[in-house]
């Protein structure tokens, strides 16, 4: 029998739209990004069969597809009582979101080094290959570990190129540092994945949470008490409005992304943990921080290769079946930041709800205070586009080049205002 799943309104993906509100005397009071032309995907998983999930979670998102396969996968696993992989499988899996994260952050780069970007793609997308992706969605995980191991060949030729493109990449890294704009004040918390050390780790399996003033708010949580750290203020909605449950809805507001995975931790890599130290002190953008996380990415890979971990032993563990009347929760820290996937399942073996909260949906209120910011000096269309940019939601807009994202601004009246 043939599904089809049918959307009943079109979305325009280069679309975007930001609404500024002011009040009675003309002043920008409020200002946000309109998500609502992004209407969530959960609803589409709901009612499917378990082990179906992972063929579906892979192409709900065409921008970041291996973070929503990652994440898809893992709350499969926990569903499934799996607790950890094998070191190889987990050393592929590593190999594919660092691959995956330096082909996300490439478009970013085009107008301002081409030649690096598409380096940069490149090697991405050979990275992911070697870890059995070669696609555009990936097919590499399975619960309980991967399809396959990294090929002796797909390995010798990440080596050969890893150098070099580290290498551009950290003159890259120093030049946004060094250049980095001077920006508002975020007055809410700072989310990412670490180890079990504390340090940021995309693929982490530990939550920690740091305030403005970089106290620990949450120091490690795990994925299985997700749902007593964070809440979503409007469920369901395009612009939920999560927030952590520690501080409540006023104060909860936090971001996700490259920023806040340099102000959680020290990185573990010894060229990007040296940048990172310039970014803080030097109080920089998310630009310096994307362009430090693209070192990360390469310095990880080249440990990866360096042990040959991927290269040998066993590929997954056996997984039996998924629990009935369950919940189960997968996250990975994606080149936008922090992704979660939340099932429920019934007693029927199908899903009997999905959350999928996005970075774009967490940094949302981070992007709102930008936004504001920027409206309270103009409305012009570049300072909003740096607005955007910073916050860089999931859409094609945020890699457009400057002058060219064609931002439209809707001026509205706020309750009271003419």
């Amino acid at each position: 029998m043939t599904q089809r799943w049918v959307l009943d309104e079109i979305v325009d993906p280069f679309g975007a739209k930001v609404v500024v509100e002011t009040d009675a005397a003309g002043q920008v009071r409020a200002a946000r990004f309109d998500l609502a032309g992004l209407p969530r995907v959960d609803a589409l998983l709901a009612g499917q069969e378990v082990a179906a999930v992972p063929n579906l979670v892979e192409k709900l998102c065409g921008i970041c597809p291996a973070a929503h396969h990652l994440a898809g996968v893992g709350a499969l696993e926990a569903l499934a009582g799996v607790s950890e992989v094998p070191p190889a499988a987990d050393a592929v899996r590593r190999l594919l979101h660092h691959g995956s994260a330096l082909e996300t952050h490439a478009p970013r780069l085009i107008a301002h080094d081409r030649e690096t970007a598409l380096a940069m793609r490149r090697f991405g997308k050979a990275a992911m290959a070697a870890a059995g992706s070669p696609g555009h969605f990936p097919t590499t995980a399975v619960p309980g570990g991967v399809k396959a191991l990294v090929g002796a060949e797909a390995a010798e030729k990440l080596a050969a190129d890893a150098p070099a493109l580290r290498d551009t990449l950290v003159a890259l890294a120093r030049e946004q540092v060094a250049s980095g704009a001077s920006l508002p004040a975020f007055g809410g918390a700072d989310v990412a994945l670490v180890d079990r050390y504390g340090s940021p780790d995309l693929v982490g399996d530990r939550l920690r949470a740091v305030t403005a003033d970089g106290g620990t708010l949450i120091s490690g949580a795990a994925a299985a008490g997700w749902d007593s750290l964070i809440a979503e203020l409007f469920p369901g909605a395009a612009a939920p409005r999560p927030y952590l449950m520690a501080l409540g809805p006023e104060n909860g507001r936090y971001r996700v992304g490259p920023v806040a995975q340099l102000r959680v931790g020290e990185l573990t890599t010894p060229i990007a943990a040296e940048l990172q130290a310039s970014w803080l002190a030097s109080g920089g953008d998310a630009a310096g921080a994307r362009a430090i996380m693209t070192v990360h990415a390469v310095e990880a890979i080249i440990s990866l290769l360096e042990t040959g971990e991927f290269g040998s032993g066993e590929v997954a563990v056996p997984v039996d079946g998924f629990a009935p009347d369950a919940v189960g929760v997968g996250w990975v820290d994606g080149p936008r930041g922090l992704l979660v996937h939340r099932y429920q399942t019934g007693a029927d073996g199908r899903l009997v709800s999905a959350q999928i909260l996005t970075p774009t949906a967490q940094n949302e209120p981070w992007l709102a205070e930008l936004l504001l910011a920027a409206a309270s000096g103009s409305t012009a269309g570049l300072d909003l586009e740096d607005a955007v940019r910073e916050a860089d939601p999931c859409l094609p807009c945020s890699s457009a080049p400057v002058g060219g994202m064609g931002l439209q601004v809707d001026t509205v009246a706020a309750e009271g205002g003419n």
